[in-house]
């Protein structure tokens, strides 16, 4: 029996706060995340920091592409590794985005979620957003599968749905708000 495939960060505990060197008001430094047990056939990979509550034009603050599958994962604060590229935000910017405190310090949710593809290269300029991503991962004839779409109540699986192109994914999240103190 296969090993399941795991994303994780050595700086941001799963379903924690995430810590301020990683966000806004802070330091904003990328976090270290790491990954194993990828699937077999596994070409590339996919990289997308997700604020959960934001509204959908505010969602990515993190994207990254084309990253090998021979690499072991992402140091905190960079540099990137050579041959990864670096998608364009929610924000208009490459890069990453810290997560940001909420005036009212509502509790934010960002996810993290790796996707291991078939595909060695999406064949993209660095600065394609997360649509184009998702485009290049599309396989039409994977919407016509016997089983259907997943339920609406499930936005994150009818999201991948259609993206023939996933091997895998896994995910981890954290979240973020200023103290009342």
């Amino acid at each position: 029996m296969a090993a399941e495939m795991k994303v994780f960060s050595t700086g941001i505990d799963p379903e924690d706060w995430i810590p301020r060197r990683f966000a806004h008001p802070g330091e904003g430094r990328t976090p270290s995340i790491f990954w194993q047990h990828l699937p077999p056939n596994t070409k590339s990979l996919v990289l997308l920091m997700e604020h959960r509550e934001a509204e959908s034009d505010q969602r990515v603050h993190w994207l990254l592409y084309d990253i090998s599958p021979t690499i072991e994962g992402l140091n905190e604060g960079g540099p990137l590794p050579d041959g990864i590229f670096t998608g364009r935000n929610s924000f208009g910017t490459l890069g990453y985005r810290p997560p940001e405190a909420a005036a009212d310090h509502q509790l934010q949710h960002y996810d993290f979620l790796l996707l291991a593809t078939d595909k060695a290269t999406l064949g993209l300029a660095e600065g394609a957003d997360w649509e184009a991503v998702k485009a290049r991962l599309h396989t039409p004839d994977h919407d016509t599968d016997q089983l259907g779409p997943p339920p609406a109540a499930d936005p994150r699986a009818r999201e991948m749905h259609s993206l023939g192109h996933v091997l895998d994914h896994a995910e981890f999240s954290g979240h973020f708000a200023l103290d009342n103190s």
